[in-house]
């Protein structure tokens, strides 16, 4: 299998020609409740205000993108197609709260592939910023991962934690990194970043 990232094919149509600003998501305990190794459209089930929230990201001026590792590929567990059935189960309920994700990237491969695109690596936070003209120091990433924080960090975005999914044992981690990270208990609570009106008023310097 090629060492690149993936990218699905659903994306919007619209051209970006002026800089944007993104909202970054992981899938997997933050997008959607947590099941390791998801693999089926049944299994999809969104946490409590994600969509609404999502939604006054999105007219805030934001576009929603999601980045996650899915290693279940390399790892025999499903396939591609299996893979983007729940991204297209994902995309259908969030449309219902009136959510457009601008696009999805994810990385296939087993953890011991290799490969350059798999969090904590940047790449595909770089190419998203490369397709759609996404200026980095001004979007933020919320995932629930180490993985997750550490790529928003060599990508030169803003990271954010949330305590879903694998998020109450990442709190215990936080030290490691070299700034201070904004911890929220759920989606919803994430929109008194908002509030703030520039990311330079929130405090991530260094700790």
């Amino acid at each position: 299998m090629p060492k690149k990232a993936w990218v699905v094919v659903w994306r919007c149509s619209v051209v970006h020609s002026q800089a944007n600003k993104a909202l970054f998501l992981d899938r997997d305990g933050v997008l959607i409740d947590y099941i390791p190794y998801l693999s089926r459209p049944d299994q999809v089930s969104l946490p409590q205000g994600a969509g609404p929230a999502l939604r006054q990201w999105q007219e805030a001026g934001y576009l929603l993108i999601v980045i996650t590792n899915q290693a279940g590929v390399g790892r025999g567990y499903f396939e591609l197609a299996e893979m983007e059935a729940v991204h297209h189960c994902l995309r259908e309920c969030y449309r219902a709260f009136g959510v457009t994700f601008t696009d999805i990237y994810f990385c296939p491969h087993h953890p011991d592939n290799g490969c350059l695109c798999r969090k904590p690596s940047p790449q595909m936070l770089i190419e998203a910023s490369r397709q759609y003209n996404i200026v980095l120091t001004e979007s933020y990433f919320l995932g629930d991962a180490p993985s997750d924080l550490q790529a928003a960090l060599n990508a030169g975005c803003r990271p954010l934690l949330v305590r879903t999914g694998r998020g109450e044992e990442t709190m215990t981690q936080l030290s490691q990194f070299p700034v201070t990270i904004p911890v929220f208990k759920q989606i919803a609570d994430t929109l008194t970043l908002l509030s703030h009106g520039s990311t330079s008023e929130i405090d991530l310097t260094h700790s």
